[in-house]
């Protein structure tokens, strides 16, 4: 039987014997230029392509973004629209030449009769088919790139950094400049497939090498100094694109990166990208990053909503950091997102400590109750707060990529934040409705991210190619009960200052506002490679003041996890390997478990011990760290 199969045809192989003869007569070799479509999603199947020479990409619109994301690469020897052709159903993808590319066209009824009279050929089909639904990343994902100047000063040198930086991750490399000017598809071809990956170079004024390279690459990257305004040309160079760009914006050596405010936007505007970068060109660990992102082991990492238990994230960063994981892209959404900005704006972790306990520790920020006209706070102490720790930075000028999320009660969509105030941003991404006011913002009323999105981990995951970790907190153990009760003396409540925590309906708001689904919440998950679920017991949704217990376990939860690993944490996506702790996505409260499911008289003579139990072990086994330095674990 192995011999049998090794000794079948080829899919091009018998693909490319149709052609010519009777049941191939309806065939024709087609020539597509880089940045053309082959089809659109929704067009009719009536045809089978084989790619001969070139490349394309597979396109597809997902939820969370406007633009086509790149989904897939079809190679030379590969079919192209097989499964709506066997099917009989519409194309549910784009297919795009990402350079010049020729491909044989097979009418349906041919191909069709084909199969009926040679069999292998079907055999040689099912194979592929078989082969594309396995989640194989590096012979899906892009590897030729190109670096197209956008200033008068020269970018080979940051593009050799960027190349040696690929060599070091262990991948063959190439660089073309200029001098390859002329070379045929089938030439290019034949490099690409001698290396792991390719990367062109042109400089501004090189526009005839610039234009035949930007119809062989998979994906470009403008590089501009940011020490100026885009000019007047600047737009044009877009047009010779037939995808959104990345942009690298570069600072000279010494010199802060996004000093001049505004600047970023200018360069936003008029080249439109999908991603930025904000790089010192001499900087190895800019060229670092940049070979990650290229290469597929760039790390994004995600944070949840989760009001106070979301300080166990705290506790995630400082873990991941002993770890020397680097952090690529950043994204959160509500109580996560403030959390995560904390990481895009690369404080140390003393200096995470300090403001986090000054905004939300040592006082509370929603104890200035008003009457419920719109909300139960007034949010001026969260205001102030933001204001105070985040001032006026831009998001679009932080060192790392950082989006969050917020919900637009006025649209009834997702509002994704990738520029703008940072703490305008966050204030949206934290406006617990009923709790705190919406935000408005071009007549559009922004609640809360977590009450349509708490964990973005599938938006992330479109982001780039590389390794997702996720840091949720989501699960909550529903609502207890015993916070529902009425305080039996309102006087002595108050003078305890309990008041300031809020009275049981903020509970019964905030959890109401962030409930997510299971199935929602277990398809964010599986959209990471790296999930760490902290559980921090007894730390209840507006619990403050347990701050130090919500740290200490998102600490020790990521160690724990992190010892789990066979491989390195940037290399996850790629190998195709993720751990997942088996844990489920929503659990009603134990306690309260325990009084429905206990016999009343059973529980009354024998009580059980108050001790809330966990997926992880007892709670009661976790106390709560002793005084220490800020940023030094006991």
């Amino acid at each position: 039987m192995t011999a049998k199969l090794s000794s079948s045809p080829s899919l091009q192989e018998a693909l490319e014997g149709l052609f010519g003869t009777a049941m191939g007569q309806g065939a024709s070799v087609i020539s597509l230029p880089g940045g053309s479509r082959l089809f659109s999603t929704g067009d009719d199947s009536d045809h089978l392509y084989l790619l001969r020479s070139g490349r394309l990409g597979v396109f597809r619109h997902d939820e969370d973004h406007l633009e086509l994301g790149l989904i897939g690469i079809i190679r030379p020897g590969e079919p192209v629209g097989e499964m709506s052709l066997i099917g009989g159903t519409a194309h549910t993808a784009t297919v795009m030449a990402l350079r010049d590319s020729d491909l044989l066209a097979i009418p349906r009824d041919d191909f069709m009769a084909a199969i009926d009279a040679r069999p292998e050929l079907m055999m040689a089909l099912s194979r592929k088919m078989i082969q594309r639904a396995q989640p194989s990343t590096h012979t899906n994902t892009p590897n030729v790139f190109a670096f197209f100047s956008l200033s008068e000063k020269s970018i080979r040198p940051m593009v050799d950094r960027v190349a040696e930086q690929v060599r070091t991750l262990g991948y063959r490399v190439a660089v073309l400049d200029k001098t390859f000017h002329g070379t045929t598809p089938e030439a290019f071809t034949q490099i690409e497939s001698e290396v792991d990956y390719v990367l062109h170079v042109a400089e501004r004024h090189e526009s005839h090498w610039r234009l035949l390279s930007s119809r062989q690459v998979d994906h470009v990257f403008f590089v501009a100094d940011a020490e100026y305004r885009p000019d007047s040309d600047t737009e044009g160079e877009k047009s010779l694109l037939h995808r959104a760009p990345d942009l690298v914006l570069t600072y000279p050596a010494g010199v802060k990166k996004a000093h001049i405010p505004g600047r970023t936007l200018q360069w936003l505007n008029a080249m439109r990208p999908t991603r930025w970068f904000h790089v010192h060109p001499d900087d190895t660990t800019d060229a670092a990053r940049l070979a990650r992102i290229i290469t597929g082991h760039s790390v994004g990492v995600v944070f949840s909503g989760g009001g106070a238990r979301a300080f166990a994230q705290i506790g995630a960063i400082q873990a991941l950091r002993e770890a020397h994981i680097p952090f690529d892209f950043v994204c959160g959404s509500s109580m996560g997102a403030i959390l995560i900005a904390s990481l895009a704006l690369q404080w140390p972790e003393a200096e995470i400590d300090s403001r986090m306990r000054n905004a939300f520790v040592d006082t509370s920020p929603l104890d200035d109750v008003v009457f419920p006209f719109i909300s139960m706070t007034a949010g001026k102490k969260v205001d102030e707060r933001l204001e105070r720790h985040f001032g006026d930075v831009a998001i679009e000028d932080l060192p790392i990529p950082f989006f969050c999320v917020s919900s637009n009660l006025t649209t009834g969509v997702l509002k994704v934040h990738k520029t703008g105030l940072l703490r305008q941003a966050l204030r949206a991404s934290i406006s617990l409705p009923g709790v705190m006011p919406p935000v408005v913002e071009n007549n559009e009323v922004l609640v809360d991210g977590a009450v349509m999105r708490s964990f973005p981990a599938t938006m992330m995951r479109n982001t780039h190619l590389g390794t997702v970790i996720g840091v949720d907190v989501t699960r909550a153990r529903g609502l207890d009960p015993k916070t529902l009760v009425m305080p039996k003396n309102p006087a002595a409540w108050f003078a305890r200052g309990e008041w300031r925590r809020g009275p049981p309906i903020i509970s019964v708001m905030m959890r109401s506002a962030t409930i997510t689904t299971t199935a929602d919440l277990a398809q964010s998950r599986a959209a990471t490679d790296l999930l760490i679920i902290p559980e921090p017991a007894g730390v209840e949704i507006r619990d403050w003041k347990a701050y130090d217990l919500a740290v200490e376990n998102g600490y020790q939860t990521t160690v724990d996890t992190l010892a789990q690993l066979d491989s390195s944490v940037t290399t996850l996506r790629k190998l195709g390997k993720s751990v997942h702790p088996n844990i489920p996505a929503f659990t009603p409260d134990d306690s309260y478990i325990g009084m429905t499911e206990a016999p009343p008289k059973k529980a009354k003579a024998d009580p059980q011990p108050k001790v809330q139990k966990t997926k992880t072990g007892d709670a009661a086994k976790i106390p709560a760290p002793p005084a220490r330095p800020a940023g030094k674990r006991p």
